[in-house]
Parts: C-alpha cells; structure tokens; sequence
C-alpha cells in the first residue's frame, strides 16, 4: 500500500468550526500562562538576560549577572524583549513567545496536512502538537526551543514540499525559516533540514535535487541576510570570546561531550521520546508490521527520515537534555497523524489509558506526598524544603471526570450517537488533561519548586544595596527583583541560600519556606 485514505480537501474557506477550534488551541495553550512562577536555571535566566537587555538598552546583547551570556542567540531575546514591552516584566510575558510559536507551528501543520488528508485530519495533528507533554510544555517554557521548534515545523513542511515538487518557492521559504532558526538557537536549524535533504537524496538517489537546492544562490542570500549580520556584529563586538562561548562551547563542546551533567546513555531517547508524546505514543503501534506502507507513501518517508535522524543525532551527543527530542516533532506528529488511518479500539484504549496514567501521576504523586510526607524520596528532600501544599480540589474532580469519558469511550453506540470517532474523543480528552495540567499542576509543581524564589526576589526589591547567592543558581530571584545578582565570589551584603545552609552568626533578613536572605558582617561571599 502506498498510499492513505485520508479524504483531500483544504479549501480556501476554511469552515467555521475549524476557525473556532483553531482559536479554542490559542486559548488552550494561552491558559494559566502567567500563573506558575519561572522555573530555574534556564526560564530564569532567559527571563533575566531580556531584562537586562530591556534595562541597559543594549538589544545587540545580552547578559546574566553583569557577565557576557553567549549561550543563545539574539532572536529569542528580541522576542521575549517585544512581549515585556508590551505587557511588562511578568511571566506571561516572557513565555507569551513559546505559546504564539507553538500555536503557529501546529496551524501551519493543520493547513499542510489538510491538502492531501482533508481538514478534520489537519485539525487531529493540531490537536496532537498541542497536547503532548513535551509540545506543550515547551509552549509554556519561556526558552528558545518552542521558537527553534516552530522554525522547524516550518522548515520541514516547506522541504518536503520542495522534495515533492522540486518548487524553488518552497525552498527559498525553507532558507527564510532556517535563517530565522539560526538566528534563535544556532546551526542546529541548519543541521536538521541539510541533514533530511542529504539523507533523502542517498536513499532516493535523487541527487539532482539536492544540487539544484545547494545551487539556489537566492535560497542562500535569503538565509544568510536573516542570519549573518547578527552573528557578524557579535564576532566584530566580541571577537574570540563570542567563537569560544557561543561556537565551540554551546555548539561543539555540547555535542563532543557532556555539559553541565547532562549526560546519558546512547539510547536516552529511546526512553525519553515516548515520553514526549504522551499520551499519543501508542499510535505509532498502528505501524508494527507495516514498514512497507510507511516508507512507500513519499510523505510518511519524509517523515521517518526527519524523526530517525534527530534522534539518532542526539543520540550520539555527549549532552542530552529532553528537550532536544521535539526536534523531531514535524515528523514525529505527521506520523502519529498518519496513524489515525489505521486507529483501532484498543489503540486509542491505550491512549487513553497512557492519558488517564500520566494524570494519575501528576495528580497522584502531589497527594501522596502531602499525605505522606516522611515517604518523600531522599533525592527530593532539598528541593521540598518546606510543608507542601495541597492540590485543589477541581484537579482531583476533573481528573475523575477523564475517568468517566474514558469509560464512556468504551461504548462505540455513545460515540456513534454523538457523531464522534474515537479521535475526536481522545483529542477532547488531551485537551481537558491539558487544561488540568496548565491550570493545577504545573503550578503547584512551579509554586512548591519555585514559589520561595519568587517570594524572596520580590521582597529583595526594598533592598538597597546588592544581592548574591550561595548553595545554588536562582536567575528568577534577579528577574523578580528587577537588579542583577553579584557573579559567584564578588562582593555582596545581602546573600541568597537554602536554610540548611545558613553560616554562623548570619542575621535574617527575610525567609520563605525554607529558603533565606541573611546578612554577614562583611560584604563577601561567607
């Protein structure tokens, strides 16, 4: 078999129900956005790093505590900087850019996939990109990868266009989204669509059109006008402290070796990326003992080829972090898409199951851990530094209410009687789980994780004089205080710490559910 049976049609008129769930997707990823306090290391110091470019003035450049941050590019934080602009120093405002680029990239899919596989098809991968658990929570990450993410989605949807037919249109679109991802995260958004296009070419034997994309003199002006004149400013500003940081320390040293721990085993994605996709992952099962009909429909290929490579790519890197498998989203969600064809009963009972299971967990493990405190693993000790609070009642009444639709999910005569299939019901079940996550979950882990952080920076904007930190890295203190803190050993009068680690005759200034600002008598780092 090598083709889906997927009825064609995007018109130009989309219908009304795709507008209204296509702003309902806006909505649901908009949700609670503002509501959990940012997570460190990384949301605090992106958060810090734009508003220390917002303060100086300087949008060429960015720092972290006074010093020189080169671990990203410019584009994330001219995004993050627009938003702050606009809605002011707040977490909506620094994670308002994943969301919008989370949205685009699952519309963008929803209107490529509806040409050849109809609207409704289009709308189920939408539904799929928003509503994994590794989508969704890049989407309320206010970091570069939902941004880079978007430029891929983009990037692979214009390849395999061009692929299709060989369309310099598409291609120099495809140059215009790699430049831009180039300019939010690095070569990786070269790396990825290069590496696709060769490897397409091998297995095809196609090379005439691999040389006539490298040939396309105006694809590469259009990629380097995007890309080049920052990284050439940063080079002209910074000289070999730019290539030392930003080349071979965040590009070639990661991939050559571990970085700040982040290191695992070779097959690290093997256990992550299913992970990633919940509850959608046991859709791929549709396609055991089906290789032939996936690599012989030209688009599922495509796709195989852009999911294989990111994460046997990764794979091979020394650092490995979880975000670096929804890389492989275009591929990986048009497959799980191309999955619905073949969707069974106890297919979709496995993913609701997987669904009703990571709820569990989420809901679960909070309350079990309130109601058990003494049973708090010893690795979590020092992160649950204070008594936990409860989850709200609604988390617990909803997470029964996906229950019961599961339940009801059993009963074919229902869902024929609601004229709804079984992927209607599974996308309205993601989408409440979801909406639970966004508006219980994530903010009493941020709030249990974060809160104290959050309490402590705000209360450390009537201090006068500086602030330092010791026992940790706490960026989001200096985001909520507005003023950088002092680099690590410089001086300081008032000092950020976990409580266990208060020196000797420190005095307290100020102290929130296990963590503390205290004073010394001299202004050192104790």
């Amino acid at each position: 078999m090598t083709h889906l049976e997927f009825a064609p049609g995007w018109t130009a008129r989309p219908p009304r129900w795709a507008i209204a769930l296509a702003l309902g997707l806006l909505a649901f990823l908009l949700m609670g956005l503002g509501q959990a306090p940012l997570f460190d290391v990384d949301e605090g110091a992106f958060s810090e790093a734009t508003r220390a470019l917002l303060s100086s003035g300087d949008w060429g450049h960015t720092t972290l505590n006074g010093l020189d941050r080169f671990d990203k590019p410019i584009g994330i934080y001219w995004l993050q900087a627009l938003s702050g602009v606009l809605l002011g120093p707040t977490e909506l405002a620094m994670r308002l850019p994943s969301a919008l680029a989370t949205w685009l990239a699952a519309l963008a899919l929803w209107k490529f996939i509806a040409g050849p596989w109809g609207v409704r098809t289009g709308a189920w991968a939408a539904i799929i990109h928003v509503t994994s658990f590794g989508s969704w929570a890049m989407a309320h990450a206010a970091t570069a990868d939902a941004v880079l993410g978007m430029f891929l989605m983009l990037s692979a949807i214009d390849l395999w266009r061009y692929l299709e037919t060989e369309d310099l249109k598409a291609l120099r679109r495809l140059a215009l989204w790699v430049g831009a991802g180039m300019l939010v995260k690095g070569p990786v958004a070269l790396l990825i669509p290069a590496a696709s296009l060769l490897i397409h070419c091998l297995v095809s034997g196609q090379w005439g059109v691999c040389r006539k994309a490298l040939s396309d003199l105006r694809a590469w002006i259009y990629m380097l006008a995007i890309a080049l004149p920052w990284y050439a400013y940063a080079v002209w500003r910074h000289g070999e402290e730019f290539v030392k940081g930003f080349i071979l320390k965040h590009n070639i040293e990661r991939f050559t070796a571990p970085m700040e721990g982040h290191d695992g085993h070779w097959l690290y994605f093997a256990i992550v990326a299913p992970i990633l996709w919940m509850p959608w992952t046991p859709l791929l099962l549709a396609w055991l003992g089906r290789w032939r009909a996936l690599w012989g429909h030209a688009l599922t290929r495509q796709a195989l080829i852009w999911t294989v490579f990111v994460l046997v790519f990764f794979s091979l890197a020394g650092t490995k972090l979880p975000h670096y498998g929804i890389y492989a989203a275009p591929g990986v969600v048009l497959l799980l898409t191309a999955a619905l064809e073949r969707l069974r009963s106890w297919h979709a009972g496995l993913c609701a199951l997987s669904l009703l299971g990571w709820q569990a967990l989420m809901v679960g493990l909070p309350w079990y851990w309130i109601t058990f405190p003494d049973r708090v693993p010893q690795a979590l000790t020092h992160i649950f530094r204070h008594t936990l609070e409860p989850l709200p009642l609604a988390t617990i009444a909803t997470a029964w209410g996906l229950l019961a639709l599961t339940l009801l999910m059993g009963h074919a005569r229902m869902a024929q009687m609601a004229r709804l299939g079984l992927a209607d019901v599974l996308s309205a079940m993601a989408l409440v789980q979801g909406s639970v996550m966004a508006l219980a979950v994530w903010p009493w882990w941020a709030n249990t994780l974060q809160g104290p952080i959050k309490t402590l920076g705000l209360e450390a904007r009537n201090w006068p004089s500086t602030v330092g930190q010791i026992g940790g890295n706490w960026p989001s203190f200096a985001f909520y205080r507005q003023q950088a803190l002092t680099p690590k050993g410089s001086p300081a009068s008032l000092f950020l710490a976990p409580e266990a680690q208060l020196p000797p005759g420190a005095q307290v200034w100020a102290k929130d559910k296990g963590m503390v600002l205290f004073q010394t008598e001299k202004t050192t780092t104790p």
